[in-house]
């Protein structure tokens, strides 16, 4: 007598589960825990948000030129922020883009500081007013030119003569003075005083004798 074997295949599961049958009669097998998750997928707008906050981070240590930091910061710490809370996603770049975004920004802003305090220092030391004192002596005639806030002015004297001017720090000052032409014993001077210092000073003697003095304000203050 011969015995038949037989499987049913369509109960067979291969990881080993029992199958369950439906009211039908037939028979299913619970999905696993590989299938029931979904793959995980790329994240466009992490790498977006990494390569802004790579180019933001860059700019914002290039004084001037870190204001783009301004613009690419925060728009890579928007893609990082959807990247991140993106589903089913990677986040790693995300993260990356938003942390670099937010960096570039704090970078930025420091160096605007720094600029600006540095700029407005410059300003405050170009354009601070101090006073400067032109002082000549001579014996006999003389003509005096020299620098003042409205231009420059000129005077003829005939004995020692000081002014008084108010200038600013990058102003430059000059004068001069030139002796008689028809006295061969004409001997004159000049001198700069800022805020009471000495910066320039010169003498000449004879027939049509000259002395020219010339300065700024910078540098007058370690002297």
């Amino acid at each position: 007598m011969a015995i038949t074997y037989g499987v049913n295949m369509s109960t067979f599961n291969p990881q080993g589960s029992a199958p369950v049958h439906s009211a039908s009669g037939s028979a299913a097998f619970p999905l696993s825990q590989h299938d029931s998750m979904p793959p995980v997928r790329g994240n466009a707008f992490g790498i977006t948000a990494l390569v802004l906050g790579i180019v933001a981070v860059v700019f914002s240590f290039i004084p001037v030129m870190g204001m783009v930091a301004f613009v690419l910061g925060p728009l890579a710490v928007l893609f990082g922020i959807v990247g991140v809370t993106r589903k089913f996603s990677k986040k790693g770049a995300a993260v990356a883009g938003l942390v670099l975004g937010i960096l570039s920004i704090v970078i930025a802003a420091i160096w605007l500081a720094v600029v600006g305090a540095a700029v407005s220092s410059a300003d405050q030391t170009l354009n601070s007013e101090h006073t400067v004192e032109y002082v000549v002596t001579t014996k006999g005639k003389a003509a005096v030119n020299y620098w003042s806030d409205s231009g420059t002015s000129t005077e003829d004297i005939a004995a020692n003569w000081k002014k008084a001017v108010t200038v600013k720090n990058s102003d430059l000052l000059s004068l001069v003075v030139t002796g008689d032409f028809a006295n061969a014993s004409a001997a004159v001077s000049c001198e700069i005083l800022f805020d009471g210092k000495s910066i320039a000073k010169n003498t000449g003697s004879g027939q049509g004798a000259m002395a020219s003095c010339s300065g700024s304000g910078f540098g007058s203050e370690s002297k």
